[in-house]
């Protein structure tokens, strides 16, 4: 039986500019995409890294970035991936009452609800700080019985907090084919029956009328969008949103006060923030 080796390409990228930096690699033939801090770690198989993909890269997250670069290129055996991996990826806890972690790590949840996620060596299972930002925000504000929209869900994590948290339906787009198919195997793995995912694109959607939106996405994109969340919210409906660097608070809230938006709350993790916003 033939090895299969990895070559993993470190990219210097800022935080704030690698989902930005993911979605216009989408269509590489990558087996899957880290993100640290300041650092992206993008996975192929060995025989599928060639010279044009890695031209792809270097000019793509320069073109986002002026100084972002190509690290370091390794290569690394099936086994010892593998291995690595699983080691490296641990539980996330959000809350007292919220765990994410790994399937091969549920058994050291003991939170009253836990989420597994399979993260198949990409965007992990909710390490990044603005996740667990926006689903600390979500336990305090989802009631039993509200509609929800999860735009740009990612890998489906608050989609599926949203529900497990009481919501009567959930419906979760993003505008990247690989995200809508990690999240609908996540939603399965988790039972989870209330939760409706299609591939959208957030410029041109047509948004029910719901109780709820978590928009975890980037801060230009959420403040071009809130026009359109509005327009979504009932009266007093509740917008949870980050993406967002403490650095740029003020520019989104300024811009949500326009668009018929109160601020409500608001918690932060590092350089990043959440905030939550109650509809006028």
């Amino acid at each position: 039986m033939k090895t299969i080796s990895y070559t993993n390409v470190y990219c210097h990228i800022y935080e704030e500019n690698q989902d930005n930096a993911v979605a216009l690699l989408s269509d590489l033939n990558f087996k899957g995409i880290e993100q640290r801090d300041d650092q992206l770690i993008i996975s192929f198989a060995t025989d599928d890294w060639n010279a044009e993909s890695q031209s792809i890269i270097s000019k793509t997250i320069q073109s986002l970035q002026h100084d972002a670069i190509i690290t370091s290129i390794e290569n690394l055996e099936e086994k010892n991936w593998n291995e690595e991996y699983e080691l490296r990826v641990q539980p996330v806890i959000v809350s007292e009452k919220i765990g994410i972690a790994p399937t091969w790590r549920m058994n050291d949840l003991d939170q009253e609800i836990k989420i597994e996620i399979n993260p198949k060596m990409s965007f992990g299972t909710g390490e990044h700080a603005t996740t667990r930002l926006v689903a600390r925000m979500q336990e305090k504000y989802t009631c039993v019985d509200e509609s929800w929209i999860d735009a740009g869900t990612g890998t489906g994590i608050l989609a599926i907090v949203a529900e497990k948290l009481g919501a009567k339906s959930v419906y979760a787009f993003d505008n990247n084919e690989w995200s809508i198919n990690n999240s609908k195997e996540n939603i399965k793995l988790n039972n989870c029956n209330k939760i409706r995912i299609e591939k959208a694109d957030l410029d041109n959607i047509e948004l029910q009328k719901v109780d709820g939106i978590v928009a975890n996405i980037f801060t230009n994109l959420i403040i071009s969008s809130l026009k359109r969340f509005a327009s979504a919210l009932e009266e007093d409906g509740k917008l949870i949103c980050s993406g967002i660097m403490i650095y740029d608070k003020d520019k989104v809230i300024k811009a949500a006060e326009k668009n018929n938006f109160r601020l409500k709350d608001q918690i932060t993790e590092d350089e990043w923030i959440a905030l939550v916003f109650m509809k006028n």
